[in-house]
């Protein structure tokens, strides 16, 4: 296998130029001055003996070698014996062969793999000219270039030309590139596969005296026309044939566009296909139409499946809460209807999962969204909202007691009949908030609170009912909050210690989200979920490596996309503990941006739970505050600045107003762009 282009071409020039350089740098180190003009080059020089048994013994070299080896040499090793046990095992006969070439006093090369003291395995060129000894042994003087980049790109580019070709294979064309000359003539440039079916067997030219002579003299005059447009800028296509060289003549289909150039030259994309085949049919225009409205179709269906998925749940196939946020949204700002917003949630789910098992809860959450769905009237909307719970937009609801009966049939409509999968029967009841729209005067957010807090209500007062009258917070769930706080810390506190940072930024992340929270005059369940997700949104850091975390420049590509699975994560542990588990979802989505483009789901504006919102602010101010390893600390000021410029992108602007304000700084403006 062949290395990458090196200072010089063969083996000596390499090692004269280095001795060049020793001499110029004598009485200015010239190791140090040539370590790093190698460095540059990711070679290695070095010299040693290959004994007369086999054996290869290190010299010496100028050039250290940590930067091959992922770190520095281990104190009392032998180089030689070192470098030839980090070789990888199966690419041990070709490291051999290349010293019993060199014993036969040959120039010699040889591409290896050594394992790094890193765990890093690279791909290394060993280029070496030897010198016999009188007692039988070589001296060795050689370089070893780091080719693994070069090696990866390389496979890459064959991968990508072989599926290329496949592609082309598969689709049975020719494709071809082409510059078109003013004067009328063509310079090809291009000529994909496929060309050599089209001609019988002869491969197509670069001056395409082969292609021209195939084509059928009773065609010439539409192909040579079908060219000179494409000398005129003008797409075209057309379809002659080909005597092929093994005497069958076929039917193609050219067709090409043009792109002028600025020198005024035309260049040519272009691609044949054999269309013998239909030719033939006497039917081979219907055919044709055919099968393009065909493929319509398929796109058409294909593009809808896909927006289906991107929009429904993939389990139940309701509607996701991406989608459901922005149809209620739509709805509820449009007021040319009154819209009702019901939550509901499946009574003791946890139980089943418990007793049946997971696979047996997916079973009855399906059920439940198809007795769910059956009970809606034309035009309203089913989502599943998350675990357990799903939502559903009621249209044309006229009061609250309109909102309750239709809520009603729906409790009721899954508490008539069992829900039964195979050997599985389960009778499942349901819990109902409701929330009823103001003539264009509500926000989903605040649909969603008042729906919540019914929700809780209906459960707090024996479940299986529904609640159009919202719970107030009090005392009776102030030892479960406490309980539940306390765990909070507890986790909080085990993952500062594994980021290595204060415990206090949880404790400030929390306290900010529960006071903006309460700015914004949310229910105080929500003000709880803002503080418990405060305390746990960096939770799942816990599933992080050390070395991501504490690694003091930036990441990788590899590493950041390991860094961004910490938000699931953290939901999923969070959402095992029956006490932080409404904390869940705030946990999740407090890396998701308000215009879209965050992550995990990719959630956008009030699809983001309100919580995930605060949270992601709050968590923002926080950071930007504080001291961290790679970045100073700024001022309230400055931080409250780019709150602002993020607003609207990654902000949701009243998130950032109500935060501002709680921390005093609302009359904070953005500096003048001079």
């Amino acid at each position: 296998m062949n290395g990458p282009p090196t200072p010089a071409s063969d083996a000596g020039a390499p090692l004269a130029w280095l001795r060049h350089v020793l001499r110029l740098g004598r009485g200015r180190q010239p190791e140090v001055q040539l370590a790093r003009i190698l460095d540059l080059f990711e070679e290695h020089v070095y010299a040693g003996e290959i004994t007369a048994d086999g054996r290869y013994v290190h010299h010496a070299s100028p050039i250290s070698v940590a930067s091959l080896i992922g770190g520095p040499l281990p104190s009392g090793v032998l180089q030689g014996a070192f470098w030839e046990s980090r070789i990888v095992p199966s690419d041990w006969p070709a490291y051999e062969a290349f010293n019993r070439s060199l014993l036969k006093g040959e120039d010699a090369e040889v591409t290896y793999r050594l394992v790094g003291l890193d765990g890093v395995t690279r791909t290394l060129r060993d280029r070496a000219r030897p010198r016999r000894k009188a007692d039988g042994g070589i001296l060795v003087e050689g370089i070893v270039s780091d080719v693994t980049a070069y090696e990866q790109a390389t496979a890459r580019a064959a991968e990508a030309s072989d599926r290329f070709t496949s592609l082309l294979d598969v689709v049975g064309a020719h494709v071809y590139l082409t510059l078109a000359m003013p004067d009328g003539t063509l310079e090809e440039l291009f000529q994909g596969p496929g060309g050599e079916r089209l001609l019988g067997g002869a491969e197509p030219d670069p001056e395409m005296v082969n292609w021209d002579a195939a084509v059928h003299p009773d065609d010439w005059a539409a192909y040579e026309a079908f060219n000179q447009a494409l000398c005129r800028g003008e797409d075209g296509e057309v379809t002659y044939r080909l005597i092929g060289a093994d005497g069958i003549t076929r039917w193609v289909y050219d067709r090409a566009a043009c792109r002028r150039r600025p020198d005024g030259v035309f260049e040519v994309s272009g691609i044949v296909s054999d269309v013998t085949e239909r030719r033939r049919l006497e039917d081979d225009l219907k055919r044709s139409m055919d099968e393009m409205q065909h493929a319509h179709r398929e796109l058409e269906e294909a593009r809808a499946a896909a927006e289906l998925r991107a929009s429904t749940d993939e389990l139940t196939g309701a509607f996701n809460r991406r989608r459901f946020a922005e149809i209620a949204t739509e709805s509820i700002a449009s007021g040319r209807e009154r819209c009702g917003l019901l939550l509901l949630d499946a009574d003791h789910f946890k139980q089943i999962n418990d007793a049946y098992g997971h696979a047996a809860g997916d079973a009855v959450l399906v059920g439940l969204a198809g007795r769910l769905g059956d009970g809606l009237e034309p035009g309203d909307c089913l989502a599943r909202w998350g675990g357990e719970e799903f939502a559903v937009l009621l249209r044309g609801v006229e009061s609250d007691g309109d909102l309750v009966e239709r809520a009603e049939r729906l409790r009721l409509a899954v508490e008539a009949v069992p829900i039964v999968d195979g050997d599985l029967r389960v009778e499942l009841t349901i819990s109902v908030g409701c929330a009823l729209a103001s003539a264009g005067a509500e926000t989903l957010d605040a649909l969603l609170e008042t729906a919540d807090r019914c929700l809780y209500a209906a459960k707090h007062e024996g479940r299986n009912r529904v609640s159009v009258v919202p719970a107030a917070g009090g005392a009776g769930a102030s030892r479960a909050e406490s309980e539940a706080l306390g765990l909070a810390r507890a986790l909080a506190y085990a993952s500062s210690i594994r980021e290595g940072v204060p415990e206090e930024h949880a404790e400030q992340v929390a306290s900010l989200a529960a006071r903006t929270a309460e700015q914004l005059g949310l229910h105080l369940r929500t003000v709880e979920r803002c503080r418990l997700g405060g305390w746990l949104h960096d939770v799942g850091k816990l599933a992080i490596s050390e070395q991501i975390l504490m690694k003091p420049g930036p990441l990788d590509d590899a590493e950041w996309a390991r860094m961004r699975t910490h938000p699931a994560v953290g939901a999923a542990v969070v959402g095992r503990v029956a006490t932080l588990r409404h904390a869940a979802p705030g946990v999740r989505h407090h890396h998701e941006r308000f215009a879209g483009g965050g992550y995990p789901d990719d959630l956008a504006g009030t699809a983001i739970p309100v919580e995930a919102r605060i949270i992601a602010a709050a968590d923002a101010y926080a950071a930007m505050t504080a001291t961290r390893p790679y970045s100073a600390a700024r001022t309230p000021q400055e931080s409250a600045a780019e709150l602002r410029r993020s607003a609207g992108s990654h902000f949701d602007p009243d998130v950032v107003d109500a935060l501002l304000a709680v921390l005093g700084l609302d009359d904070e403006r953005l500096p003048n762009a001079a």
